[in-house]
């Protein structure tokens, strides 16, 4: 084992130290000792790259422990200058005319030497077949000012791309080092280049243009050929750091790339319609992505004159710190990127390890990209291709976000071939392998083995990318929409596919649940009993029904009768779990479910109505209609109606559906009220409309799980007006969420004094939202804040006890008019009088129920 040169000039070089299995670091740190006549340096290889400066001309020693020892010569240097011999000063305010000279002074194949110390400069342009060496300790640090600062027009005189932002001819300042037809320049040593990002005003308009130009980069070539760099330090960028664009034979070994994490769009080494490029040891921490390969963009109106593939990239033996993403390929890639080998690298702490991002609109096409022998370490997604990202004005649009399929033309991107071999995660959160393909342009030859996942303790998922509809996920396996895995996994991964975000809460919580009521029949049990019989539909997985067998049987006789429950109460709550007993029939085929389920179908007969035709909430509350009892009685009395074939009491559920939203509705809120008396006997009851004064979050919560639902059982076709008004309710909830992304106790009131972020409505609210997104009833918009809140209510209101944890934030009751001692006079401030619980079936249900939609749909995702 022999260290190989990978990189060899008159002063500097660069080795690989091939041990088998390193990938950036060694498995231990190596002794090593470079010798030349009169010269003697030694020190320790903690990594697979290791450079060292050379003296010119005379034949070396590398010897490393552990590896045979390697002769070499230096070659020969032409001639070297140094910049104070051209007036550089430490002292100077701006040092580029210095620098400037010596590079002009440099003969041909020779040396501008930058000794130790700081020098200030204004950009400096290299020269082919020139090198710049930066001796340990020096610095060159990029001037501020923007007047300093020279701007490089969009294109060049004959009309090529010169300038260039996010992938588009534009005209940018020139950065701190900028190469134009540089051929066969070099940057080499152990110095820095400070871009000079912190210190000017750069990072405060990552997206805007100052005086006709956009922001600088620390490192910029331009149709150089056969560059080389090695060894030094770039930092504190602008904007990306290091950008080479329409370059060939680009090598880079041992670079350090650093900038700040909050830093924005401070992309590490972004290749960019480049080929034949070399990236090794790297170390890249920065704000945005770390190796971003780019093939441009085409324009709005379809131009394409500045596009150039990008061929045959190859890392090796990089570590890929902190970023957006460790590996990312496009968004700008409508010329083409191929060839892509990224192996013995790690990832850590990357958003995503390797990403590949497009769109419509994008046209171009990435194909034969392969990972191999590389570690992820507490990155959110392995693996994450996404042809839905939403990036420039319209990346929100119907035409981008669409999951219908569009025609296929030349802006239609394509993906192929993406290999992943021999690929450990570790402490992974939301999915191992994220797919999402264009119905048009699937997402083609994606051959997975040697994949291994092992999930973080974290409790709480997130989307697996940045696209319009996507489920939130955790510790999910390999997620596909549109794609052809060719080789899949041999094996499932080492994580548990099947039990996503709060799934471990949920269990122990059916597992404890104790009969609400005593164990008479109840919505409040009937609450749990919907989100097991949705968790079981949505998972497959039995445990959910035995959850669901245990607690339901408990409160049904053999002979189908329910306990605690007599019709003549006529109390429109007690019909909610019967929801449970359909599913129990269609699950078990037990007959004494359907007999229970048709106790409750009597009591609807002959339950009362207002004189719209709706049925009274209770028969404690005459002629009142609550929208909780839109969710209690009409989805079971649909669901019954379709399981008896009997048309009569469908319509009648969607007609007094429709009555009720009628008298609900309040335009100058676009809202619906708690509730309404008919008979304007109630001292809450406005003297003219019959409505409530207040929106109660959870009351709209009811509203839209029922909307939802019904809908769901009779298609949009049948209840168009419905529908409708699902659409519109949706977009509004959309508008009311709170900064987190949950929504108030008094939803429209975020100034009112003590209002608060209610969990049980958020929770009822994110399955709706979810739901209404997938079934096409709403704008994914909607769906995506479903899953938000979903996230949101994992992360702030699960929350640990001394026996485990508990779902906190929930309001324990409301109501309108007497109860007890007390007068619920449906005023904002009389709902924020209510005690706050935890763990109350009000919340806890519709929380399994926003999981399990989630699930569902990360399922859908997950078949390959």
């Amino acid at each position: 084992m022999t260290p190989e040169i990978r990189l060899l000039t008159p002063r500097h070089a660069a080795f690989r130290l091939a041990e088998p299995g390193a990938r950036f670091a060694l498995a231990r740190p190596r002794a090593w000792t470079l010798t030349a006549p009169g010269s003697r340096v030694e020190g320790r290889a903690e990594r697979a790259v290791l450079t060292l400066d050379l003296r010119p001309g005379l034949p070396h020693r590398l010897e490393v422990e552990g590896f045979a020892p390697l002769d070499f010569a230096a070659p020969p240097c032409p001639g070297a200058v140094e910049i104070a011999a051209f007036g550089a000063t430490e002292a100077a305010e701006d040092n580029q005319a210095a620098i400037a000279a010596a590079i002009a002074a440099a003969p041909p194949g020779g040396t501008v030497l930058i000794p130790p110390g700081r020098w200030r400069t204004a950009p400096v342009f290299l020269r082919a077949g020139v090198t710049l060496h930066l001796a340990p300790g020096a610095t060159l640090q990029a001037l501020t000012d923007r007047a300093r600062i020279p701007i490089l027009p969009a294109r060049r005189p004959d009309g090529r791309m010169l300038g260039s932002w996010e992938g588009l001819p534009a005209a940018c300042y020139a950065a701190l080092v900028t190469g134009i037809d540089a051929h066969g320049a070099a940057i080499t040593g152990h110095g820095v280049l400070d871009g000079g990002g912190a210190e000017g005003d750069w990072w405060t308009w990552p997206k805007e243009t100052r005086d006709g130009a956009r922001r600088p980069r620390t490192l910029y070539l331009v149709g150089c050929d056969g560059v080389r760099l090695s060894g030094v330090t770039l930092r504190n960028s602008p904007s990306w750091t290091a950008h080479p664009l329409f370059c060939r034979d680009l090598a880079a070994f041992g670079l350090a790339i650093e900038n700040p994490a909050d830093s924005p769009n401070t992309d590490g080494f972004d290749p960019e319609s480049c080929e034949d490029v070399t990236l090794e040891g790297l170390r890249i921490s920065v704000g945005d992505d770390c190796v971003a390969i780019k093939a441009g963009k085409r324009g709005p109106e379809g131009e394409a004159d500045h596009l150039a593939p990008t061929a045959r990239v190859s890392l090796r033996h990089c570590l890929l710190e902190r970023g957006h993403g460790g590996v990312v390929i496009g968004s700008e890639m409508s010329g083409g990127v191929a060839d892509v080998d990224i192996s013995d690298c790690d990832f850590r702490g990357t958003d995503r390890g390797l990403r590949l991002k497009t769109r419509r609109g994008r046209g171009g096409a990435v194909e034969r990209i392969r990972l191999r022998r590389s570690v992820m370490e507490r990155v959110a997604v392995g693996v994450s291709i996404n042809a839905f990202y939403f990036c420039d004005p319209d990346g929100r649009s119907d035409e981008v976000q669409s999951r219908a399929p569009a025609p296929v033309t030349e802006a239609t991107p394509r993906i192929a071939g993406v290999t992943v071999e021999d690929v450990a995660i570790r402490e992974l959160r939301v999915a191992a392998v994220a797919i999402f393909g264009l119905p048009e342009s699937p997402v083609r030859d994606v051959a997975l083995s040697g994949l291994t996942a092992t999930p973080d303790d974290s409790l709480t998922g997130d989307l697996p990318d940045m696209a319009l509809g996507l489920p939130v996920l955790r510790h999910a396996g390999v997620v596909a929409e549109n794609a052809e895995l060719t080789r899949p996994l041999a094996a499932p991964l080492a994580l548990n596919r099947s039990r996503p975000m709060l799934t471990d809460y949920l269990d122990a919580y059916a597992a404890r649940h104790q009969p609400y009521k005593g164990g008479a029949w109840c919505y409040e049990d009937g609450c749990i009993y919907r989100g097991l019989v949705l968790l079981h539909e949505a998972t497959g997985d039995g445990h959910w029904l035995d959850h669901l067998r245990r607690l339901a049987d408990a409160q049904i006789s053999p002979e189908g009768a329910l306990a605690g429950y007599r019709i003549g109460e006529f109390n429109i709550d007690n019909i909610l779990a019967g929801r449970a007993l359909i599913a129990l029939r269609r699950l078990t085929g037990e007959a004494r479910y359907l007999t229970a389920a048709r106790t409750l179908g009597r009591q609807l007969d002959a339950h009362p109505r207002t004189r719209s035709g709706i049925y009274w909430h209770k028969l404690v509350y005459p002629a009142q209609v609550w929208l909780d009892g839109l969710y209690m009685g009409l989805p079971f009395q649909v669901e019954l109606g379709l399981a008896a074939g009997d048309a009569a009491r469908v319509a009648d559920a969607l007609a007094q559906f429709d009555a009720a939203l009628r008298l609900t509705w309040r335009e100058d809120t676009r809202l619906y009220v708690h509730g309404v008396d008919e008979g304007r006997l109630q001292a809450w009851a406005d003297p003219v409309t019959g409505q409530s004064p207040a929106h109660w979050a959870r009351a709209l919560g009811w509203l839209a799980m029922a909307m939802v639902d019904v809908l769901e059982l009779v298609g949009p076709e049948a209840a168009p007006d419905l529908a409708a008004r699902l659409a519109a309710l949706a977009d509004r909830l959309v508008e009311l969420r709170t900064p987190g992304g949950l929504w108030l106790q008094v939803i429209d009131l975020p100034d009112l004094p003590g209002n608060y972020a209610e969990s049980s409505a958020s929770a009822m609210f994110a399955y709706a939202l979810q739901k209404a997104a997938r079934l096409g009833l709403a704008a994914p918009a909607a769906g995506d804040a479903g899953a938000e809140a979903l996230a949101a209510l994992a992360a702030d209101a699960i929350r640990p006890t001394a026996a485990g944890q508990e779902f906190a934030g929930i309001c324990h009751v409301a109501g309108l008019g007497g109860f007890g001692d007390v007068y619920r006079d449906g005023s904002p401030a009389y709902y924020l009088t209510e005690p706050v619980v935890a763990d109350d079936a009000k919340g806890v249900g519709p929380l399994m129920m926003a999981v399990a939609e989630a699930r569902r749909q990360a399922r859908r995702m997950a078949a390959e």
